[in-house]
């Protein structure tokens, strides 16, 4: 995961890394072992096929508390091969991992770096047969990193592209949109410093060349920049119109803008993870729940809780919301309010909508994940203010896992004290 100001050469010590990318590499970490742990449940399956490609790959090695620490490329190679061992004891009749290592810096003097790095490690053996070094630009080598993606599996294109760029101008939202238009399976963890290019913006750079790689043309500068004289909170307006732009500009079916926050810096940045599969949103929601010392959104709780509707309250957008026990029982508050509302709410007042209506239609703007969607479900059932039935309308009363096809039916009598009985009905 390169950085701008971090220098890597070979006869000198690698250079200090934050507190804060610990934290994204432990995400990285934890997600990429879900993953193959989603990808391998099947018990019969004997292989898998997977490419994983780091654009911004660096050297391999940083300092941190006068200590070594890994970087992204060998916290990749390490975490596979670990996976790839206990799967092998796990299954008398073993399991591959098939996979090709993609790591691509721009920087000679980074990937002499890193080269030496996996010379000198147990997977020197694999260096230009499974594991990939490119010298150049990302966004010059796309076509060739989803070739390589296609060469490894063809049916799908199963693979996740690391794109930790520093600042916000490195990676063009076209090579995004090329990636999800031409991979079925592909998923992209994706850095932005919005605070970085909020400070950039003005109308003498309108027509820079790193604009038009974020699809930014000078209208869409000056429609940010009018932000600034519209509201006290012009910061959080600017991430809100920043965020739609993203949205639409890599046409992500699932997303999950969060935030890093980087005390040295005081400052925060979106880890975006950008994927067109719902499981794969509701991973990474879980991963930032389990690092909540590091991980935000700016936005309330519940569904709907980022803050970028259309007329939100900007001031909300400036509330760090942390995945904490306050926000999870906050969450849990408003979704018992929110649910029984979107229930009454839905379009086709003759059929009770599903899960996937109620949750997986809404999962991109919130920090809820399933399973905390679900425990509020369960818990208003058991209270009488719903029902929880099969596609088939059979009723389940004592289901605690709920489908994404089942429907959730309001109760013809509901509580006294819930969301529309008596004490609880504000219309």
């Amino acid at each position: 995961m390169a950085k701008k100001h971090y220098e890597w050469r070979l006869g000198e010590p690698p250079p200090k890394i934050g507190r804060h990318s610990l934290a994204k590499h432990r995400i990285l970490d934890q997600y990429v072992r879900r993953y193959i742990e989603i990808c391998t449940a099947i018990p019969v399956q004997k292989r898998l096929n997977l490419t994983i490609v780091d654009g911004y790959a660096g050297g391999g090695r940083y300092r941190f508390n006068d200590k070594d620490v890994r970087g992204s490329p060998i916290i990749l190679l390490e975490t596979v091969a670990e996976m790839q061992d206990e799967l092998n004891r796990a299954r008398p009749k073993g399991f591959d991992i098939c996979t090709d290592f993609l790591f691509v810096d721009l920087n000679p003097q980074h990937t002499g770096f890193l080269r030496s790095e996996i010379e000198n490690s147990p997977f020197q053996h694999m260096l230009d047969k499974t594991i990939h070094i490119w010298t150049d630009d990302f966004n010059s080598r796309v076509s060739d990193a989803i070739a390589l993606v296609k060469k490894r599996s063809p049916q799908t294109g199963r693979s996740l592209f690391v794109l930790d760029q520093y600042g916000w101008s490195r990676v063009a939202f076209r090579s995004v949109r090329q990636i999800l238009d031409e991979l079925g399976k592909a998923e992209i963890f994706l850095t932005f410093s919005v605070d970085s290019l909020i400070d950039y913006m003005s109308e003498k750079h309108s027509g820079r060349r790193s604009y038009e790689d974020i699809g930014a043309d000078p209208d869409f500068v000056r429609e940010v920049l009018s932000k600034k004289k519209e509201s006290p909170e012009w910061r959080s307006l600017i991430q809100n119109t920043l965020y739609r732009h993203l949205k639409s500009g890599t046409g992500a079916e699932y997303y999950s803008p969060f935030f890093i926050r980087s005390p040295e810096a005081r400052r925060s940045y979106w880890f975006i993870h950008l994927s067109r599969h719902r499981e794969a949103r509701n991973v990474i929601g879980n991963i930032h729940w389990q690092e909540n010392n590091i991980s935000l959104h700016h936005g309330g709780a519940g569904l709907q809780a980022l803050g970028f509707s259309k007329g939100a309250d900007p001031r909300q957008l400036t509330l760090g919301y942390e995945f904490d026990e306050i926000a999870r029982e906050r969450s849990e508050q408003v979704l018992q309010d929110q649910i029984p509302r979107i229930i009454r709410d839905a379009v086709d007042p003759d059929l009770a909508p599903s899960l996937e209506y109620l949750f997986g239609r809404r999962c991109n703007d919130t920090p809820v994940t399933r399973e905390l969607f679900e425990k509020v479900l369960v818990g208003l059932r058991d209270l009488g203010e719903l029902r929880i039935e099969d596609a088939y309308g059979s009723d389940r009363p004592r289901a605690r896992a709920i489908n994404w096809s089942d429907r959730i039916v309001l109760a013809r009598q509901r509580t006294f004290f819930g969301p529309f009985g008596l004490m609880g009905n504000n219309n």
